[in-house]
C-alpha cells in the first residue's frame, strides 16, 4: 500500500474514533439523564395511581351523599305539598267563612280599648 492511502486512512480513523468518542461522551449523560427521568416518571405513574384510587373513593362517597339529598328532597317535596293542602283547606273552609268576624276584629279592640279607657284606664 502506498504510504498516502495508509495516512489517510490512519486520519480517517483517527478521526471516526474521535468523533466515536465525543459521541459517547455527549451520549453517557444523556442516558442517565433518560434514567433518572425514567425512575421519576414511574414515582409519578404511582402517585398518580393512588390519587385515582382515591378519587374514586371520593366519587363514591360524592355519590353516596348526592342519593341522600335526593331522598331528603322527595320528602320536602312531600311535606311541602301536605303543607299546600292544609293550608288551601284552611282558606276555602275556615278563613273564607270567617272573613267577617275577622273583619270585626279591628272593631272589637278599638271598642275593648274604649271600654277600658272608660273604667278607668290600666290598673
Amino acid at each position: 500500500m502506498n504510504t498516502t492511502v495508509l495516512v489517510v486512512i490512519i486520519i480517517v480513523a483517527i478521526i471516526l474514533s474521535v468523533g466515536f468518542l465525543l459521541l459517547i461522551f455527549s451520549l453517557v449523560p444523556a442516558i442517565n439523564e433518560l434514567k433518572f427521568l425514567l425512575r421519576d416518571l414511574q414515582k409519578t405513574s404511582g402517585e398518580a395511581r393512588d390519587l385515582v384510587l382515591k378519587l374514586k373513593d371520593v366519587s363514591e362517597k360524592v355519590n353516596q351523599d348526592i342519593e341522600k339529598v335526593d331522598s331528603i328532597l322527595d320528602s320536602s317535596k312531600e311535606t311541602v305539598e301536605s303543607v299546600s293542602k292544609s293550608l288551601k283547606f284552611l282558606n276555602k273552609n275556615v278563613l273564607r267563612h270567617s272573613a267577617g268576624i275577622f273583619a270585626l276584629l279591628p272593631a272589637m279592640k278599638f271598642g275593648w280599648g274604649v271600654v277600658k279607657k272608660y273604667k278607668g284606664g290600666k290598673r
